[in-house]
């Protein structure tokens, strides 16, 4: 049988998003040649062509050093969806739906957009018009504000940008003061609320997914008719979405103990 060879350039790539996934912190061109065994030249344009595909990204420009960027983190959660996430979470998402009477909904980030991949509605009184594969604000839409507040700070920061924030409704944080308060408060309760936010008759109320890793990959959250929410209402439906997204993240190999943790 014909020996196998390795290309060497893919070799390099991998070794360095792995070098940069394990260190803890982020690397100087320095430590990474040092990490991988390369001269400078070799490093340093294995890390342009990472930066400018986006897989990296400068985290501090005094230092130079650099992290894992967006692109790596867009690859992982399109590989959690091609495991079979949506599969996986189905029986979550039906029996909440049977649980509240409200439309369930799965969702994972991609490019700055909650993209919507799941739905349960079968028990719904109300459908809400969200299609699957479509893609709304993160900070306005329940499912989006789930997944954003499990973010690092830094993260949420670069998905906003630094232009104009945009709205959906009279109701939407548009500044990134509101909006870091909301992701902080989101943090201390444990669940996302959205009301009116995207929509002006929607309440949705939404949690993060983690996986082995203990990083969020993706987010549920109930849409319910905002004129029939009570509070005791509301009381159910966060003590079972809360409830739920632990028990699905469990299934995805989480071993933390909380749905969020102080941002980074």
């Amino acid at each position: 049988m014909e020996k196998f060879r390795m290309n060497k350039s893919a070799e390099r790539v991998v070794d360095l998003l792995y070098l940069l996934a394990n260190s803890g912190s982020s690397l100087t061109l320095n430590e990474i040649c040092t990490g991988l065994g390369l001269p400078k030249s070799s490093g340093f344009e294995l890390v342009q062509t990472l930066l400018y595909k986006g897989f990296i990204e400068m985290d501090d420009v005094r230092l130079k050093s650099y992290r894992l960027g967006l692109g790596a983190f867009e690859v992982g959660s399109k590989y959690l969806s091609n495991l079979g996430l949506p599969q996986r979470a189905r029986p979550f998402l039906e029996e909440l739906n049977k649980q509240t009477g409200s439309t369930v909904f799965l969702g994972i980030e991609d490019k700055g957009k909650i993209v919507y991949l799941d739905k349960a509605e079968n028990y719904s009184v109300m459908r809400p018009t969200a299609k699957l594969g479509s893609r709304r604000f993160m900070h306005t839409t329940g499912l989006g504000k789930a997944l954003l507040a499990a973010f690092p700070t830094d993260k949420i920061q670069y998905i906003l940008g630094d232009g104009e924030i945009e709205g959906k409704t009279p109701y939407s944080k548009v500044t990134l003061p509101d909006i870091l308060q909301d992701m902080k408060e989101i943090r201390e309760r444990g669940y996302s609320i959205d009301d009116r936010e995207d929509n002006l008759e929607m309440y949705c109320i939404g949690s993060a997914i983690y996986d082995q890793s203990n990083n969020p990959v993706a987010a549920i959250s109930v849409a319910s008719i905002r004129s029939n929410m009570t509070p005791e209402r509301e009381d159910m439906i966060v003590k079972l979405v809360k409830e739920t997204a632990l028990k699905l993240s469990r299934q995805l190999g989480y071993s933390g103990e909380r749905l969020y943790m102080d941002p980074m």
